[in-house]
């Protein structure tokens, strides 16, 4: 897509009557511009479509045929669309220019500044996209492409200076042209750009075209990223746990709209827009119980907490030392998790760029060790407690070494051959605490997949044989693999006497070895059938500029979801 990014410039003509004025942006379809159109001098934007997509003339009337219906559909919440044509072989595509900016600039800039949008905010949000997506289909056209990226937010203030009103005005564009790419483009365009999130399990397939609910679960993506100021990667944190402020039926909303099963999510985007509005219902209803805890929040997590326990004494009963430990391990990965938002989308793609084959791993603070509430039956003797510990931002391998999906991993290697592999690739082995992030993921979690150790998930013994990746459940919340079930893996933490820590894994105790933070030394000379290792970069590095370097192959299988846990599944 560079080339189509640098194609034009500024003062370029097209057609020999549009002028471009400055590029917008570039995503899976298109390159998209501002342009001018010469004679009346309105501003309108120009896509030019992806040149793959519309190389046989089987694809061009494919394309032709979804324009001139997507053109017929006329709604104050979507973008028109004006004229298909040709310039210089490459397909273009005219749209109304909506002065605005993207729902993503809105979201990033709440993150700049710390805020959440409120519960009236986003869901208003949430609504308007899906009447948008409901226009669409009673047309016959599902958009399979909602994401903040293609909702446009014009914010105006009204009345008194004073005291003036904020007003937005939403639009969504890009209706139905996705149709245009075959399933397998689909899948590898949105798993090349961080798109995944919003991308429904089913188009994840050669089902390319999906139904209503496709779109019904993009917006249950970005409703939860509304709320919570992160997409719902992996075993997801409900909203209420993150957010005190909201009421517990908005919980039930996310989970039927992110249902991995098409038929389990709403069917149509009305049926989740009344839901919405149900929930506006009951919290009125309970208004008096929500201004408290609107009040308690103001307090802080401290003189809650305080609260909370005092409730105990207050009312003669015994406090339950597991309940007690569960409510401290809660509050504190919500802390965590709203100190840590993930960088922005735009970010990311320019990050991910520098390390093929790798996973980038935000820098911040995470919870290292064992929590509290964890059972002693699944605690190793001696095991650490649990404590905040920062890590600087860096990549690590998807899969273990040789980082191919549906390949064997590596075994049988001793510590000094596993570095020297790393090294030889510019890379180096990760750190203990680099292991362990990565594995527990943005929300902290006991397992890569969640606290509940699942045999299904990542198997029940690090002997059994598998192939990289097959497992795709078996994935962090960051989206690396087989880290709670694959072969345990060499660390570049030193242990004792010349030892080097051992990660991910333990003959004949699933539960307790497969857990993210379990760990063991071993001497470095070890070389087993159950032993192997990945490794990582530093995040300021970079593979691309090191041509000589070997890199994997990133892709995963075509069936592997970003991160698919088993309970809450977006």
């Amino acid at each position: 897509m560079s080339q189509q990014q640098t194609r034009f410039s500024r003062g370029d003509v097209i057609a020999k009557k549009y002028e471009i004025e400055r590029f917008l942006g570039d995503g899976m379809i298109s390159a998209t511009y501002l342009a001018r159109h010469i004679n009346s001098g309105k501003e309108l934007v120009i896509k030019f479509v992806r040149q793959n997509l519309v190389s046989s003339p089987k694809d061009q009337e494919r394309l032709r045929r979804l324009f001139e219906r997507a053109r017929s559909v006329r709604h104050d919440l979507l973008t028109r669309y004006g004229e298909l044509g040709l310039h210089d072989d490459f397909v273009y595509i005219t749209e109304e220019y909506f002065p605005s900016e993207s729902l993503r600039d809105v979201i990033k800039n709440n993150l700049v500044e710390k805020k959440f949008f409120t519960l009236h905010e986003a869901c208003q949000i949430a609504i308007s996209v899906l009447q948008a997506a409901e226009v669409g289909h009673q047309a016959g056209l599902i958009h399979r492409n909602i994401k903040p990226e293609n909702v446009l937010v014009n914010t105006r203030k009204t009345g008194p200076a004073a005291n003036p009103k904020i007003v937005r005005e939403i639009k969504v564009s890009g209706l139905g042209i996705s149709g245009i790419v075959g399933g397998t483009l689909f899948t590898e365009g949105f798993m090349s750009r961080g798109e995944v999130p919003y991308l429904a399990p089913e188009l994840s397939g050669f089902d390319q075209d999906g139904g209503p609910q496709a779109d019904v679960y993009s917006v249950g993506v970005m409703l939860y990223e509304l709320l919570c100021g992160q997409r719902p990667m992996g075993t997801y944190l409900s909203p209420t746990q993150l957010r005190d402020d909201l009421p517990e039926h908005l919980d039930d909303i996310v989970e039927i709209a992110l249902a991995h099963n098409a038929e389990d999510r709403y069917p149509t985007p009305r049926d989740m827009i009344n839901d919405i509005q149900r929930s506006f219902s009951l919290e009125m209803a309970g208004s008096s119980k929500t201004s408290f805890r609107t009040f308690l929040i103001g307090l802080g997590v401290a003189i809650v907490g305080v609260v909370a326990v005092g409730g105990y004494f207050l009312f003669g009963q015994t406090p339950d030392p597991m309940a007690l430990a569960r409510d401290e391990d809660a509050a504190l990965r919500r802390k965590i998790q709203t100190e840590n938002p993930l960088p922005a989308e735009a970010d990311i793609q320019s990050i991910v760029q520098k390390a093929p084959g790798m996973v980038y791993v935000p820098g911040g603070t995470f919870i290292e060790g064992r929590l509290k509430y964890e059972r002693a039956d699944v605690v190793a003797a001696g095991e650490p407690l649990e404590k905040v510990i920062k890590v600087e931002p860096y990549f690590i391998d998807r899969y273990e070494f040789p980082n191919r999906p549906n390949g064997k991993p590596a075994t049988r290697t001793t510590w000094p051959d596993a570095e020297k592999t790393c090294n030889d690739q510019g890379k180096r082995l990760c750190t203990a605490a680099e292991w362990e992030k990565a594995c527990k993921g943005p929300a902290n979690f006991v397992y890569a997949y969640g606290d509940d150790f699942n045999v299904e998930t990542c198997g029940s013994d690090v002997s059994e044989p598998y192939s990289m990746g097959a497992r795709t459940k078996c994935i962090s919340g960051y989206g690396v693999m087989d880290m709670s079930g694959g072969v345990r893996e060499w660390t570049g933490t030193a242990g004792k006497d010349g030892r080097y820590m051992v990660k991910g894994g333990l003959r004949g105790s699933a539960p307790r070895g497969t857990r993210c933070a379990f760990e063991v030394d071993e001497a470095q000379g070890n070389a087993e059938a159950t032993l192997g290792f990945r490794c990582c970069l530093d995040g300021t590095g970079s593979l691309v500029k090191d041509a000589d370097a070997p890199v994997p192959t990133d892709a995963p299988p075509a069936d592997a979801p970003a991160a698919t846990p088993p309970a809450k599944t977006p």
